[in-house]
């Protein structure tokens, strides 16, 4: 079994190339975090084991990485997993507001 290693910084839209941002710009979501990269993992069916640690390059910021079963390229994992995390954040977006409305 091929695994390969994501960071949750190969996939911020807000880092550039050179400090870690794997993925084209328009693909990339800002400030991702762990536990959205481990529900994308989760609800796109991938094997996958996260792990609590910091990137090399940025050793002083919060971030993480898992390690998921390979499929196909590299690049496209990423660009997968980045496009579910904004779909993740649209539904939670969408939670919000149907909440709002309800209080009202």
């Amino acid at each position: 079994m091929k695994e390969c290693v994501v960071w949750t910084v190969n996939l911020d839209s807000k880092k550039s190339r050179s400090e870690g941002r794997r993925i084209p710009k328009r693909f990339a979501v800002p400030n991702v975090k762990l536990q959205e990269l481990v529900e994308a993992c989760k609800q796109l069916g991938l094997k996958f084991r996260a792990e609590e640690k910091k990137y090399p390059k940025s050793w002083w910021e919060e971030g993480g990485r898992v390690v998921v079963e390979k499929k196909g390229s590299k690049t496209h994992l990423m660009i997968e997993l980045a496009k579910k995390i904004a779909e993740i954040r649209e539904q939670k977006k969408a939670q919000k507001k149907d909440k709002k409305k309800k209080k009202k």
